[in-house]
């Protein structure tokens, strides 16, 4: 995710014009990463609307809604005051902030499409069970690719599948799929096929995305290619290509707890939240006061700035107790 959004900045910035190797990372990266996100959010679904419908829909304000809105406001409001400094500086405030309810900024439209995600498990699973939910996120992967619709009806439509997928396996059945596997399935079969998918989505892009040329697209556009219906195979293979080799040995930690990888996953949500902010932040600085022109060296230092800069400041808030206010 930090690696996707420094890659598109750059894209999107003056510097991007001749990135071609860029586009190609971005897209590779896009193939996948949303697809393994929201099959991570489907997973305990089931396992948490067994407690009750009233908790879990409670639940989703502190930690879905509340962090959309007021991160969402945070976010657009330092865009706003940057002007010109940013990729794609706005002029219109209190219009796009009150329009949060139905239509989503920058990468909190994940949030957004989660939450709604979230009820329509809520309707469905007692009714549909984990099959109808999985046929339902097949249905609308290809009324997607069929009907023009309204962008945010769309990034839901798009990546309800996902969802559905996560929820059908349950962690049991995610781990029966990759993670229980021998280590030559984790760490060399299943990340060369999915390589091999990216691969050829990336030549195939020419026939299914003819319209979009993939070297010279924005960030925005490249996303649109790795979400269409030819790169169905490779999203799911990507996604449990990466659970597959986060399940390796090497990223185990002592006693199989994770180590520093699973640090990084409970600490998702800050650097979620914060991360673009010290990207472009970052971005800004070294390209337009300091004049760093080096697209790999500022890559570098945005992906660590991006990761470093979010668990910085949840460190320095966490002895406040400040968590749960801050979307946390």
């Amino acid at each position: 995710m930090v690696l996707g959004h420094a890659l598109g900045g750059l894209i999107d910035s003056p510097l991007g014009a001749h990135l071609s190797g860029f586009h190609y990372a971005f897209f590779a990266i896009y193939t996948f990463h949303m697809p393994l996100f929201f099959m991570l959010s489907g997973l305990l679904v089931q396992q948490r609307l067994a407690r009750g419908t009233a908790p879990f829909i409670k639940g989703l304000i502190p930690t879905v809604v509340w962090p959309y809105f007021l991160w969402s406001v945070v976010q657009f409001t330092v865009i706003y005051a940057l002007g010109s400094l940013v990729n794609r500086p706005v002029n219109v405030y209190w219009s796009t902030v009150s329009a949060l309810p139905l239509r989503p900024i920058s990468q909190f439209w994940f949030l957004y499409a989660l939450f709604w995600a979230h009820l329509i498990a809520v309707i469905g699973l007692p009714r549909i069970g984990r099959e109808g939910l999985l046929v339902l996120g097949a249905v609308l992967k290809i009324i997607v690719a069929l009907v023009i619709m309204p962008v945010t009806f769309k990034l839901i439509a798009n990546n309800f599948l996902w969802y559905a997928i996560g929820v059908y396996l349950t962690p049991r059945g995610l781990a029966e799929l990759c993670v229980d596997r021998s280590i030559a399935v984790r760490a060399a079969v299943l990340p060369l096929i999915s390589a091999v998918l990216i691969v050829a989505a990336l030549f195939g892009a020419e026939l299914y995305g003819s319209d979009i040329p993939l070297i010279s697209a924005s960030s925005v556009e490249l996303a649109n290619l790795a979400w269409r219906l030819p790169v169905l195979a490779t999203g799911i293979f990507g996604a449990v290509a990466a659970v597959a080799v986060a399940s390796l040995p090497i990223f185990a930690g002592p006693h199989g707890r994770g180590g520093s990888l699973a640090e990084l996953g409970r600490l998702t949500m800050p650097i979620f939240l914060l991360h673009v902010l010290f990207i472009a932040g970052s971005r800004i600085v070294l390209s337009r006061f300091l004049h760093l022109d080096n697209p790999a060296v500022l890559l570098v230092i945005l992906v660590a700035a991006g990761l470093i800069g979010p668990l910085v400041v949840e460190r320095l808030l966490r002895p406040f107790r400040l968590h749960r206010w801050l979307g946390f």
